[in-house]
C-alpha cells in the first residue's frame, strides 16, 4: 500500500499525460480512509472503450474512473 506521498508523487507523474488522452477532464486523489487511497480520474464521456482503454493501476496503485461531465475553467 503506497503512502498519501508516495500517490501525490504518482499523480504529478502521470497527470499531465493522462489529461493529454480524449476524455479525460481532471486527475485527483480519494482517500476512502487511511487504508485505502486511489487516483481518481473524471471522465467527460460514459464511453466504455475509453474506460477499457485506460490503466486499471499505475505505478501499483489502482486508478478508479468517475464520469463528471465536461469540466470549464471558470474566471
Amino acid at each position: 500500500m503506497a503512502t498519501i506521498d508516495e500517490i501525490r508523487a504518482i499523480k504529478r507523474k502521470h497527470s499531465a499525460t493522462l489529461l493529454q488522452r480524449p476524455g479525460v477532464v481532471g486527475v485527483d486523489i480519494d482517500v476512502k480512509d487511511a487504508e485505502e487511497a486511489v487516483l481518481q480520474v473524471y471522465l467527460d464521456t460514459k464511453d466504455p472503450k475509453l474506460i477499457a482503454a485506460l490503466p486499471k493501476r499505475l505505478d501499483d496503485v489502482p486508478v478508479k474512473y468517475v464520469y463528471s461531465g465536461p469540466i470549464h475553467k471558470q474566471g
